[in-house]
């Protein structure tokens, strides 16, 4: 317990429920323990918000102490899950996220296509409301059945207990809304919780919610990889890419794709079906492949650069910023050159730079040098991070 108390606070600190939590850590560690072994454990309140970017979107954010409990559910099914998950299975695993995604659906292209010397044809789908679509018997009953085969721990029921207890939790009946209802408008009722019959759906936001959907489609990977003969395939949550020579053959398996998904009531999205050739190049988790490049997407870098106006115009407001705003510009702004170290994107730095405000270089600097850039809190804050940016 208390290791999932620091695994979960990493990342959480400063939030008011760690606080408050981290006031007397250890009591309440005892306490969630207790609950849990008497059996008396109960999901409290979330917090429920929209956000717009990248997408649309509703969020769940479950109280500090029931994160504690999905990290001390990870923390027995990861290493299990780890091993039972194709490589190409991405997302929420340790080394696995959206770069190492990106690298493997590029390798696989240049492997199938002989580095782009044969035809080879890619395509991309995704799945309609996927987190709220997924039935919560078949999810539960698949992880159980996996741990009655794979689990050694002594301690089984109690996994159990908390795993029921987590799937079935139906957060939207008990939450918190941090935004007006009318922010909901425009949302599809396929991408709420508050549209669903409380036998499906799962609360995007939390951790246990990311590794139980990698679960819920793993049977399809291995159909398709080992069954199916597609042996160039990637999946990023719902983002699922094939790589074969022959298009009538990605035709094919597209059938057969859906005839499983329509047996765990899910569907292909209609609109979200891209066949190409290998040289046109392929959109996939914010970046864009083609033939020995590869670019930040457009929908990022317009991201990028809304956060950036904002920024802007923050600073220009004529009062001296706080320590934590200049903190949160520092933590953007190195986050974004991080991603853009990874692609081809020199003229994306170079019009960062002609469109940062002057006035922010009374708090930072920034200084190309060897292909470096430098961010360097001045003396108000006293604070250097680098990164590194083409």
């Amino acid at each position: 317990m208390i290791e999932a108390y620091f695994d979960c606070r990493r990342l959480k600190r400063n939030t008011a429920n760690a606080l408050a939590f981290e006031l007397d850590y250890e009591k309440e560690c005892i306490e969630l323990w207790q609950e849990l072994n008497e059996r008396r454990y109960e999901p409290q309140r979330s917090i429920v918000f929209v956000v717009n970017l990248p997408v649309k979107r509703e969020i769940f954010a479950a109280d500090f102490r029931d994160r504690v409990v999905h990290h001390l559910i990870a923390r027995r099914i990861y290493p299990l899950l780890e091993k039972q998950f194709l490589i190409d299975s991405y997302s929420t695993q340790k080394g696995k996220g959206t770069l190492f995604g990106i690298q493997r659906v590029e390798d696989h292209i240049r492997q199938c296509s002989e580095n782009y010397t044969k035809d080879c044809w890619v395509m991309k789908l995704d799945i309609q409301g996927f987190f709220m679509s997924m039935d919560k018997h078949v999810l539960y009953h698949r992880i159980m059945t996996f741990l009655y085969e794979r689990y050694d721990g002594n301690d089984l029921d109690l996994l159990e207990y908390m795993l029921r207890k987590t799937i079935y939790n139906r957060p939207e009946k008990n939450c918190f809304r941090k935004m007006p209802p009318k922010c909901w408008e425009g949302l599809p009722a396929n991408k709420s919780l508050f549209g669903t019959d409380g036998l499906h759906g799962l609360p995007i936001g939390n951790l246990t919610s990311q590794l139980l959907a990698l679960l819920y489609l793993d049977p399809l990977d291995h159909l398709i990889t080992e069954d199916w003969g597609i042996v160039h395939y990637g999946r990023y949550v719902d983002d699922m890419v094939l790589v074969h020579p022959s298009k009538e053959r990605l035709l094919e398996v597209r059938g057969l794709i859906s005839e499983w998904l329509q047996t765990q009531g899910l569907t292909l999205h209609p609109r979200k079906t891209y066949l190409q050739h290998c040289a046109k190049g392929v959109r996939f988790v914010g970046s864009v492949i083609k033939p020995g490049r590869k670019y930040i997407s457009s929908r990022t870098m317009g991201n990028f650069h809304r956060k950036l106006f904002h920024q802007n115009h923050l600073v220009e407001s004529g009062r001296l910023l706080t320590e934590d705003e200049v903190r949160k510009f520092v933590a953007v702004v190195n986050s974004y050159m991080g991603m853009m170290l990874h692609f081809q994107s020199g003229r994306h730095f170079r019009r960062f730079l002609n469109r940062l405000s002057p006035l922010w270089y009374q708090y930072v600097y920034i200084c190309k040098r060897d292909r470096k850039v430098k961010l360097t809190v001045r003396k108000k804050i006293k604070e250097t991070i680098e990164v590194k940016a083409s």
